[in-house]
């Protein structure tokens, strides 16, 4: 038979483990993300026209898919205004992505919608020289989010691992395979 003292000292011992568990939770799923998505998101750009961008949730953070026109695709072979970081040596981005482009194939350009100045999410802008820019603090980028020169942002937008699967299937990837 059980005494008091000891279904006290179970009971507490429960409460102890329960709280502990609730508690390493959250620090558990910050180490392993993997638990809740998968490490790869496939996107259908088929139905992209010209000057469209669509925003994905891959991983939880959006990512701009932006089909560039025939003009944005000339304006970044000749930029017009001033950038940080013209050939993007300083930016996070995949070596496939070190071009005037920044991005595979020229006409479709993905990056993460976050500002590299503080984070804020991006708006996109119709413009053939300015394609997106920071509602916070102004800092402006190009259609291939190369940061202009006056922005407060310090680098260019960041280009997570992609690879096309098909003509329109993009597939979003953690790290370059190999």
């Amino acid at each position: 038979m059980m005494n008091k003292r000891q279904l006290l000292t179970r009971i507490v011992q429960g409460f102890g483990i329960t709280g502990a568990a609730f508690l390493a939770w959250p620090f558990l799923r910050f180490w392993l993300p993997a638990l809740e998505e998968d490490a790869s998101q496939e996107v259908d750009i088929g139905g992209l026209r010209p000057g469209e961008t669509r925003v994905v949730r891959w991983r939880g953070r959006n990512v701009f898919i932006r089909r560039r026109t025939r003009e944005a695709i000339a304006a970044l072979e000749t930029p017009l205004i001033p950038l940080k970081d013209p050939a993007s040596e300083q930016s996070t981005q995949p070596a496939f992505a070190q071009n005037p482009y920044r991005s595979l194939r020229p006409d479709i350009f993905i990056a993460y919608t976050n500002c590299t100045h503080l984070g804020c999410e991006l708006a996109t802008n119709d413009d053939r020289t300015i394609g997106f820019q920071c509602p916070c603090h102004q800092s402006e980028f190009d259609q291939a989010g190369r940061v202009t020169d006056t922005a407060a942002a310090p680098v260019n937008l960041e280009v997570p691992f992609y690879r096309f699967i098909s003509g329109n299937v993009v597939r979003l990837d953690v790290r370059e395979p190999g």
